[in-house]
């Protein structure tokens, strides 16, 4: 499938795909980062998945891997415009062959902070925010998708209490469910995170 969006992206696709999970990578990655996590859900789930991972458009400024925008210093306005790019080229995912409602959408750090800010705008099936923060003023719609957070206890990148309050931001706000997951690890992905996506994947789709 080709899509005409804002942003490079690599994917793994079929012709016969029915569902979608679209990746937002960290700060200093790229976008085959997570490429594996989306395959992983992929296999140990009967849903054919489309695998789309996007690509920051900036160059992190060590020079190797992408940014969404500025961290040090941190450029808040930025991240609004990458925000709103971001919205729009979800927005072109929405097909009659795999809509929104049937799309996944994951980040990891600054990719989970974009992934909660563009995508609570947005009717998706689940959002997975993974060791994420909260943009500055950001608060969900009363109609924000389904949502898993994963976030380690002991992660001296971000701390836990950025997660537990976008939990307790989305729970006071929205209708759907939204599921906190504490892990005994750092910056980092749990693999027992993928257990509790597909548990839910199989509630939702």
């Amino acid at each position: 499938m080709k899509y005409d969006i804002n942003h490079e992206f690599v994917s793994i696709s079929s012709h016969t795909a029915t569902h979608r999970i679209i990746l937002i990578h960290g700060w200093g990655a790229d976008a085959g980062d997570l490429l594996y996590l989306g395959s992983e859900i992929k296999g140990k789930t009967n849903i054919d998945f489309e695998i789309i991972s996007l690509r920051a458009p900036r160059s992190h400024p060590s020079g190797t891997g992408r940014q969404w925008y500025s961290l040090y210093p941190h450029d808040w306005e930025e991240a609004h415009h990458q925000v709103n790019n971001l919205l729009l080229s979800l927005k072109k995912f929405h097909t009659n062959q795999i809509s929104l409602q049937k799309t996944i959408l994951l980040g990891f750090s600054q990719g989970a902070a974009m992934a909660i800010d563009a995508g609570c705008n947005l009717d998706l099936g689940l959002i997975i925010s993974c060791s994420g923060y909260p943009h500055p003023n950001w608060s969900p719609e009363r109609d924000c998708p389904p949502m898993i957070i994963s976030h380690g206890l002991m992660d001296q990148v971000v701390p836990i209490s950025a997660s537990r309050l976008i939990y307790e931001k989305v729970n006071g706000y929205s209708s759907n469910f939204c599921e906190l997951f504490e892990f005994n690890g750092y910056h980092e992905i749990s693999s027992n995170l993928i257990e509790t996506i597909i548990s839910r994947i199989k509630d939702i789709f």
